[in-house]
């Protein structure tokens, strides 16, 4: 089966989120890429003694700490971890994920600082892990800018597009209407696949008034062709002037691996590891008509994934579609399962024996695998780092606990991936 083909059953992922399109609330010009970092920082909900942060208290802080020092918007994710204790006991954790695109200056590298540590006081947190990307990151506000390399041999990259549902008048796009524009407008300019997260986010206006909005967030793995550029502001253009939007940001990775299968070499294996990020996307339906259901997924990461990287992992639920030969839009419930783990070679024998295993129990015909090399993983400076044993507190992600050893065995290396 051809690459295409494989290409169009995988990227059916939708990480079940809640995210905000910033392209609603900066006022930037036209015809230009702002290059801007994405600093995702990760919240666990367990409190130690088996409480829990609850969804009103989470947004509180939302509300009183984080959208005040960046007004400007921010995007806030659902999910869910786990890893193994040192009794080899799984602790699983609710997690809340906050996505920023920021300037990399001192000034928001404080105020970030100023959020963690109030995080960790308010709710006895031993840790919040920070993960920057700003290699090969371009970031738009609008319809016609440049953002893609167009490289001369084309490479797969990642484009996020954001689109905010209010409406001005008080309406709002619904369900419906955003899924008729993907089934319209988005699928038939990309019909191998794409991936659509739900979304809510927030911003504050001039007058301090926090507004909040329903978003769709489109995740799209696409070669950096200029076809496939035109195609994105095509469908920015048509957004707009649908649905009355002022703009809808656009993000472009454009330093990412991509690999459809086994076998493909997608991690450099560096002489001195590093970390690096890597997202595996899992497919539910199975031919003949039936579905991987929620157990027997859950099942498959107790005793297949978990035991291979049991520092931690980070499970997302998603949705997605394609559309096939004959032009019917296949959709397909999926799972995405993110790590940060160290460049080895055993790292890399280990997801391919995952996806391997899943391929076989499942009658799947591909994983889509997506690694990212270039990430930033670090903590609060002078704060305490735990064992992994007694991270209980912290948000159950493969990169806090590893980043937590490898900042504990050596601090004068900058972890880095």
């Amino acid at each position: 089966m051809s690459k295409k083909n494989i290409f169009n059953k995988i990227t059916t992922a939708l990480a079940t989120s809640t995210a905000l399109s910033l392209a609603f609330m900066v006022d930037l010009p036209k015809a230009k890429a702002f290059f801007l970092i994405q600093e995702d920082l990760f919240f666990g909900r367990n409190i130690a003694g088996g409480q829990e942060v609850s969804q009103r208290e989470f947004q509180a802080f939302i509300d009183g700490v984080i959208t005040p020092r960046f007004p400007n918007g921010l995007t806030i994710f659902d999910a869910n971890g786990q890893f193994l204790d040192s009794t080899e006991r799984l602790i699983e954790e609710p997690a809340k994920v906050v996505t920023l695109f920021r300037e990399d200056t001192p000034t928001n590298e404080v105020s970030i600082s100023e959020i963690v540590k109030a995080y960790r006081k308010q709710f006895k947190q031993e840790s919040v892990l920070q993960v920057a990307n700003k290699d090969n990151l371009a970031v738009s506000f609008g319809s016609g800018e440049d953002l893609f390399n167009n490289s001369s041999v084309p490479k797969f990259i990642q484009t996020d597009l954001f689109f905010g549902r209010n409406i001005p008048g008080n309406g709002e796009v619904s369900q419906s209407e955003f899924q008729a524009f993907v089934d319209s407008v988005i699928t038939p300019r990309f019909p191998d696949g794409l991936t659509i997260f739900d979304a809510n986010g927030q911003f504050q206006d001039s007058t301090g008034t926090i507004i909040e909005e329903p978003s769709k967030v489109v995740s799209l793995l696409l070669e950096d062709a200029l076809s496939n550029e035109t195609s994105v502001n095509e469908i920015v253009a048509a957004y707009r002037q649908q649905f009355n939007q002022e703009s809808v940001l656009v993000a472009a990775n454009q330093d990412v691996k991509v690999s459809f299968g086994l076998g493909d070499d997608l991690i450099d294996n560096s002489p001195v590891p590093e970390l690096i990020q890597a997202d595996l996307f899992f497919g539910r339906n199975i031919p003949g008509g039936q579905e991987v259901s929620e157990s027997e997924f859950q099942t498959f990461v107790d005793s297949v994934i978990t035991p291979r990287f049991p520092n931690g992992l980070t499970i997302f639920d998603a949705n997605g579609q394609f559309q096939a030969s004959t032009g019917t839009i296949i959709e397909e419930p999926s799972k995405v399962i993110s790590f940060i783990f160290e460049d080895t070679l055993d790292n890399e024998t280990s997801i391919n024996q995952i996806i391997g295993a899943y391929l076989q129990q499942f009658s799947q015909e591909s994983v889509l695998t997506v690694v990212d090399e270039d990430i930033r993983v670090r903590f609060v400076e002078s704060e305490p780092v735990p064992e992994p044993s007694s991270v209980t507190g912290a948000l159950l992600f493969s990169t806090l606990i590893i980043a937590c050893r490898l900042k504990k065995k050596g601090r004068k290396r900058s972890v880095r991936g």
